[in-house]
């Protein structure tokens, strides 16, 4: 539902979901966090860690598409502490999948609080925990590749009506094998800020749809769904392309496969 509010009414709004994420800051700033090693599927182990974030910056942030102010929460890597499940030093640097993995945890924490997580590099970049010397772009990659598994699969409820023969389930599941290139900032298209980002290639024919009324999905509903998937991916800085059946294989793409090994 879309949401206009006068400027007065709007700076307001603005200066709450600014205190809402200094407070919800504040409450998660140290705890633990569980990161899956294996695929979801399977009977995994996890490994916990714990996190202390020292400092962070506030703010809030209009979404012009439905007018709404997003609470922000903004820190830099070199003020993230992480250590072992029992609080010991972690003596090992840590890979890349790992970290983005602790990340993926730390987001979905203050996500629950409909406050947005952003972490950044420092001027400096020291991130002293991560073992491998990598890109930007494959840093981005790996972060993908995280993020997709933990939205792999989902739900949508659907109502057409008052009683529950009228309410409609759909668990979706997307495919185990992606795409991923990264897009190079132009300064001619600017609509995504002044930083290189990630795309995710996806086949729409390709998504295994499961419903509670054993009824096909209907294209309207795939649309809706589609739509959604879309949307959280886009919070992440992710943008979802849509094939719709078309051939995935494109040498300007990083291809993926997430199935256990």
């Amino acid at each position: 539902m879309s949401i206009r509010l006068n400027d007065q009414e709007l700076n307001k709004e603005k200066e709450r979901q600014k205190k809402k994420a200094k407070l919800i800051f504040n409450t998660l700033k140290k705890g633990k966090v569980k990161v899956d090693l294996y695929d979801p599927d399977n009977l995994n182990p996890e490994i916990v860690f714990q996190y202390q974030i020292h400092n962070a910056h506030f703010k809030s942030m209009v979404d012009y598409t439905d007018g709404s102010v997003r609470s922000i929460v903004v820190c830099f890597y070199d003020d993230v502490d992480i250590s072992n499940q029992d609080g010991s030093e972690i003596r090992e640097n840590l890979p890349m999948w790992l970290v983005s993995g602790i990340e993926m945890e730390l987001i979905k924490k203050f996500d629950a609080f409909n406050v947005e997580l952003s972490m950044r590099e420092s001027d400096e970049g020291k991130k002293t925990i991560v073992n491998e010397d990598v890109s930007e772009h494959q840093k981005m990659i790996d972060k993908v590749r995280v993020i997709y598994k933990a939205y792999r699969k989902g739900k949508m409820n659907f109502s057409y009506g008052e009683t529950e023969h009228s309410k409609k389930t759909v668990n979706w599941t997307l495919p185990s094998k992606i795409s991923v290139k990264i897009k190079k900032y132009d300064e001619r298209e600017n609509q995504y800020g002044n930083e290189d980002y990630p795309i995710l290639k996806l086949d729409t024919e390709t998504i295994n749809y499961i419903t509670s009324t054993g009824k096909p999905v209907s294209n309207g509903e795939k649309m809706v769904i589609s739509s959604k998937i879309a949307s959280l991916f886009k919070k992440y800085g992710i943008v979802v392309y849509w094939s719709g059946g078309g051939n995935l294989i494109n040498t300007d793409y990083t291809h993926i496969d997430i199935s256990p090994k």
